[in-house]
C-alpha cells in the first residue's frame, strides 16, 4: 500500500527521484493491535480483524554521483547520504500476512536536555551525559536541520507492560547512545489510517 502521508522528500523529489530507498528492512516487530485498537486512533470505524504492527527504516545510500565533481555541491548538500528516517506497517496475524497499512516516514528526536542538572517533568530515568554527543549530527535534508540524530536506529517495539493501550520504542542515537519512549497505540493508529480531512502539512518528528 502507498504511505498514509507524504513527507518532505516527497514533495520535493516525487516519484522515483526520492532518494529514501524504497525498500526497508531493520526495525523491530511486532505488537498486537486489536479491533479497538485501531479504531480508538480517531481516524477510521470500520476495522474488524486485529493487526499486527511492526516499524522499519530506511536511509539514503551513499551512491558514485557523490564523488563526481562535474554535479554541483549544493545538489549533493540537498540530500546527505547516511540518513535514517522509519515508518510503522500493519499487516494480517495469519498467513499470508497481508500488508493493510503503512505510515509515512518520522524520525525520532534527540534525548532532552537538562536544565540546571535537571531532566524535563515528562522524562523518567537518569539522563545520560553522552547524549549531549549526538546532537553534533543532525538529520539533514534539503537544506532542512530536524530536531532528530542523523542516524537513529530502533530495536525494540513493544506493548507497555501494565498498559495495553501504549507502546514502548527502543533505539540508538547516532550509534552512540540508547532512548526509550513511549507510543500511545491510538497514535501510532492515528498515522497508519489517517482521516485526509484532518492532515497537515508539518514536520514529523
Amino acid at each position: 500500500p502507498l504511505a498514509s502521508f507524504s513527507t518532505v522528500d516527497e514533495h520535493r523529489f516525487p516519484g522515483k527521484s526520492a532518494p529514501f530507498k524504497e525498500s526497508a528492512h531493520g526495525g523491530s516487530c511486532c505488537v498486537s493491535f486489536s479491533v479497538d485498537d485501531i479504531n480508538l486512533g480517531g481516524t477510521r470505524n470500520n476495522h474488524h480483524e486485529s493487526l499486527l504492527v511492526g516499524i522499519a527504516h530506511t536511509k539514503i545510500t551513499w551512491k558514485p554521483w557523490y564523488i563526481k565533481s562535474h554535479i554541483p555541491q549544493k545538489e549533493k548538500d540537498l540530500v546527505p547520504h547516511s540518513q535514517y528516517v522509519s515508518f510503522f506497517y500493519a499487516f494480517d496475524p495469519r498467513p499470508p500476512f497481508q500488508i493493510r497499512a503503512r505510515s509515512g516516514y518520522f524520525c525520532l528526536g534527540h534525548a532532552p536536555e537538562t536544565i540546571d542538572d535537571t531532566l524535563p517533568p515528562t522524562e523518567g530515568g537518569v539522563f545520560n551525559p553522552h547524549s549531549a554527543l549526538t546532537r553534533n549530527r543532525p538529520l539533514l535534508q534539503y537544506n532542512v536541520t530536524f530536531d532528530c540524530p542523523q542516524m537513529h536506529y530502533i530495536s525494540t517495539f513493544i506493548e507497555k507492560a501494565g498498559d495495553p493501550t501504549s507502546t514502548v520504542i527502543g533505539y540508538g542515537l547516532n550509534d552512540c547512545t540508547p532512548r526509550l519512549v513511549e507510543v500511545e497505540k491510538k497514535e501510532i493508529s492515528r498515522l497508519l489510517f489517517p482521516d485526509p480531512m484532518d492532515m497537515v502539512l508539518e514536520m514529523l518528528q
